[in-house]
């Protein structure tokens, strides 16, 4: 695997945490203090330049508020859900909300907003039902020395990742695999055929409950090719 300088965590189920090779920190999705596979000495990443938000389920954006106004990282995230951010207490000129096909620049990068196949409500602080919270998404980003990263956020495949390999030309696809809430196994090795000349994947939003049963090794025997490489890890592996 090369990431060209720049660095990836998991920080367990969809939460990732990436390191430029200039030495931006980027955060993606940060669930965090309730997040049963968080290593404990990553429940705190900062400090932080860039928090990515593909959607607004709890397990995207139950340490967002506070980890956003702790770090005075930047946000950026779909403008649906600026209001919400601010609401709770968050900078408003810290929230850069951008819709899909807009790029935002943070911690040396272009942050270019993709679509996702997903739901997206918001947390209802009154426990009612979830508030809207705009349309889930993925991002592309392109790190320092020409690394540039399909981040999927929470989806199913969809034929546009064939659309976002032509446009964008990742290198490297970070995807959900778990199945239940997102694509298990046998779509994410559609998806990796989708993405031609994607070189790495590396999965995520798998063993955090019993029904995220997908796992690297059965993305690897789906796809039955050994050319694009699919690592095996745990929460707390770090890739550079």
């Amino acid at each position: 695997m090369d990431l060209k300088g720049n660095a990836l965590t998991w920080l367990g189920h969809g939460t990732w945490l990436w390191e430029t090779a200039e030495g931006g920190r980027i955060l993606v999705d940060p669930w965090l203090q309730s997040n049963p596979r968080c290593p404990e000495h990553l429940r705190d990443p900062r400090p932080l330049d860039a928090i990515l938000m593909s959607h607004g389920h709890f397990d995207h954006v139950d340490d967002a508020v506070g980890i956003i106004r702790s770090s005075g990282a930047t946000v950026v995230a779909i403008f649906d859900l600026n209001g919400w951010f601010v609401q709770q207490g968050c900078d408003e000129a810290k929230i850069i909300g951008i819709n899909f096909g807009g790029t935002a620049r943070v911690a040396g990068c272009e942050v270019t907003m993709v679509q996702a196949v997903h739901s997206a409500g918001l947390p209802n602080p009154d426990g009612g039902a979830f508030l809207y919270g705009g349309n889930p998404a993925g991002f592309i980003i392109r790190f320092p020395n020409d690394l540039v990263v399909y981040q999927a956020g929470d989806t199913d495949v969809f034929l546009d990742m064939g659309l976002i390999a032509d446009l964008y030309r990742p290198t490297v696809a970070v995807l959900p695999v778990g199945d239940h809430f997102t694509m298990g196994p046998r779509q994410a090795a559609h998806a990796v055929g989708l993405l031609r000349g994607v070189e790495t994947v590396i999965c995520g939003h798998w063993g955090t409950m019993p029904a995220l049963h997908g796992t690297p090794a059965k993305v690897r025997e789906a796809l039955g090719r050994d050319d694009v490489e699919i690592p095996d890890l745990e929460p707390g592996t770090r890739f550079a």
